[in-house]
């Protein structure tokens, strides 16, 4: 391994995110206007994913699909532009279609976010998205230098097993709008 990765990889440890960051939750692409269904045909060609769930978000012209492995974790899900003006579309505009963000399952976001704070990590937002009460709350980091990759943390709470509320898409797709300004 290289040594900035284990230096790093000891700090992740040291601090305690090993134990608050569970597991790949879900692979989420953003794919040009009117090519949503031909992606997750792509992939489901590639491997036995099945249809899984399927949001139309009309406040920001798009539409997100999701497909399964069985029953399993991770989820992939497509989101499309269905205008011009679209935060998708203005996305894929500037990056092409690709994969947008890794979401990353935890079991406390709030500890999360304050320990990845310190270390100097930058989200989309000043404040996390979402409640409790409502089922889910989550938040976008900055994109990566490398690969341009933003990572999102979320946590679900009693039996929500969606990606966003119909009360929290609007601010949660906001929050990236910026990303992809050109």
């Amino acid at each position: 391994m290289f040594p900035e990765v284990i230096k790093t990889q000891e700090e992740i440890k040291e601090a305690g995110l090993d134990k608050l960051i569970i597991k790949l939750d879900h692979i989420a692409y953003r794919v040009k206007k009117g090519e949503g269904e031909k992606a997750m045909a792509e992939l489901a060609n590639l491997v036995p994913y099945k249809e899984y769930k399927t949001f139309k978000v009309a406040s920001m012209n798009a539409v997100t699909s999701a497909i399964k492995l069985h029953d399993t974790l991770p989820v992939i899900v497509v989101s499309e532009g269905l205008s011009e003006d679209s935060v998708v579309e203005q996305y894929v505009k500037k990056f092409g279609g690709r994969i947008h963000h890794l979401a990353y399952l935890v079991n406390n976001i709030d500890k999360v976010v304050e320990i990845q704070r310190k270390r100097g990590v930058q989200f989309t937002t000043d404040s996390i998205i979402g409640s409790e009460k409502e089922g889910i709350k989550q938040i976008f980091t900055l994109p990566t230098d490398t690969a341009n990759h933003i990572i999102e943390y979320i946590q679900r709470f009693g039996d929500f097993d969606g990606f966003f509320t119909p009360t929290n898409i609007n601010e949660l797709m906001k929050s990236t709008e910026r990303l992809g300004e050109a």
